[in-house]
């Protein structure tokens, strides 16, 4: 089996962290969905993949991932410049943990292209450019806090409940 790590012609391209990168346009997500599911249907494991069982794997697919960074230094330029066999790795790590997500989610039924759309509008909400540029905070720790449907609820606000009195 061979492992193409590159598109023919992008030989050089997005290899250095400061080339812009970009996924190619197929397989798109439902491709995957569908590729997976016939994979698994041609087996008969379907029976198998309840939403417990694929997060399980799920998560031992991120496991094994980790396992690929784990005790190497985080010094540039990083992953890009591992060598094949443990590039292949990271490909094949990277690979099952994608499918596993794509099963998990259209076993749940969740639309993941537009749950990440929705996603990235509450983070937009959450974590204003202008406050969080820069910044690790967690957006409940941003300066001014965030938007009210995203702000939790304190316990002096919780006090101010049973009281019926207004926190200042």
């Amino acid at each position: 089996m061979v492992i193409m790590l590159m598109k023919p012609g992008d030989a050089g391209k997005g290899t250095d962290a400061a080339d812009p990168f970009s996924f190619s346009p197929e397989p798109t997500l439902e491709d995957i969905r569908r590729l997976h599911a016939e994979f698994a249907a041609e087996r008969d494991w379907d029976q198998f993949h309840q939403p417990r069982n694929l997060l399980l794997a799920l998560v031992g697919e991120v496991g094994e991932l980790a396992e690929l960074f784990q005790w190497k230094p985080d010094e540039e330029p990083g992953p890009q410049a591992w060598p094949p066999k443990e590039r292949a790795a990271l490909q094949e790590e990277l690979s099952d943990v994608l499918i596993y997500l794509v099963a998990l989610a259209s076993r749940c039924r969740v639309d993941l292209p537009q749950a990440v759309l929705s996603k990235m509008d509450t983070n937009r909400r959450r974590y204003p450019a202008h406050l969080s540029r820069g910044s690790s905070r967690k957006y409940t720790d941003l300066p001014h806090g965030s938007t009210s449907e995203d702000q939790t609820v304190g316990t002096a606000d919780l006090a101010c409940e049973s009281t019926g009195q207004a926190s200042t």
